[in-house]
């Protein structure tokens, strides 16, 4: 295993904040790796997270001092606000890096850089894409932003955790691109979801539509993966919220919006999305899928 190393050849010391459904997957594939440290404020989650990464779990993020990367993979642009602006910033010291995995909006990552950097530490943005099961697998995509040197300082990382790592442009391209990606996904869904409704009410085989749909030109990442994993079986646990899917279609409407390109389609979705949530809160997200089944009949 080639190991993320120093000039002086000791092991890069690395920080690992948010374990939840994704984080503690990704944490793990450092072991050997780095020598991390892991916070969440779910004790349980910190420990576990540390015997997989082969790491300590420190009870604050002001243990963290001597990191040299710090990476976040938090549920929103407001917490990473706060454990950046409250906690890291005044915690490592010059020279650091943070990398921030988390699904935040473009706008709120610009700023952090920008705030990082008066610090003297540099700030990126990588965010993921591939779900629980690209996390467990250690084979996630992955959108970077920031300039081409801390990307290549970035990369032993990101490519313990992802197979598809991209450096997609300046610092915050990545938050947009991740947007604008799960806002696709989002739209395909809710149509692939439609169509298949409809091909059920006309007497077709939902397991034949989807051999023939998944081999076709209608197959997408939902037809290969959600469908086989959570909506033919019913179980409607892909395992990715429907409220993180809403806030990812937010952040992109709100990227459209202010770059004056008109959308119909998109407009729409989100609006469904946004009532689906208040529907069903803490719901999966194919829970939509169930949803426009039942509006059907079926």
């Amino acid at each position: 295993m080639i190991m993320s190393q120093n000039n002086n050849g000791t092991r890069q010391r690395v920080g690992f904040v948010g374990l939840g459904a994704m984080g503690s997957r990704m944490v793990a594939h450092l072991k050997g790796f780095a020598d991390v440290q892991v916070f969440d404020l779910d004790v349980a989650r910190r420990e576990q997270a540390a015997a997989a990464a082969g790491g300590q779990a420190v009870a604050s993020i002001s243990a963290m001092a001597d990191a040299q990367v710090v990476i976040l993979m938090l549920p929103d642009s407001p917490i990473v606000d706060k454990v950046l602006r409250n906690e890291l910033l005044k915690t490592l010291k010059q020279g650091a890096m943070v990398i921030d995995m988390s699904s935040s909006t473009p706008a709120n990552t610009i700023e952090n850089a920008k705030l990082s950097k008066q610090h003297g530490i540099t700030f990126i943005d990588a965010p993921v894409s591939g779900g629980i099961g690209g996390a467990e697998s250690g084979k996630l995509a992955i959108m970077a932003g920031g300039e081409a040197a801390d990307f290549a300082r970035a990369l032993p990382l990101l490519n313990r955790m992802g197979t598809k790592v991209v450096h997609v442009g300046p610092v915050g391209s990545g938050h947009a691109v991740k947007a604008l990606n799960n806002l696709l996904g989002a739209t395909i869904l809710v149509a692939t979801s439609e169509i298949f409704a409809a091909g059920e009410k006309f007497g077709l085989d939902p397991v034949v539509m989807h051999q023939v749909i998944d081999a076709s030109s209608g197959g997408s990442f939902m037809t290969a993966q959600a469908w086989p994993r959570a909506v033919l079986p019913k179980t409607w646990n892909f395992g990715f919220a429907m409220q993180l899917m809403n806030k990812d279609v937010g952040i992109a409407m709100s990227l459209i919006e202010s770059t004056g390109v008109k959308t119909v389609l998109c407009a729409a979705n989100a609006a469904l999305w946004a009532k689906a949530v208040k529907e069903n809160p803490g719901a999966d997200m194919t829970i939509i899928t169930k949803g426009i089944r039942e509006a059907a009949g079926l």
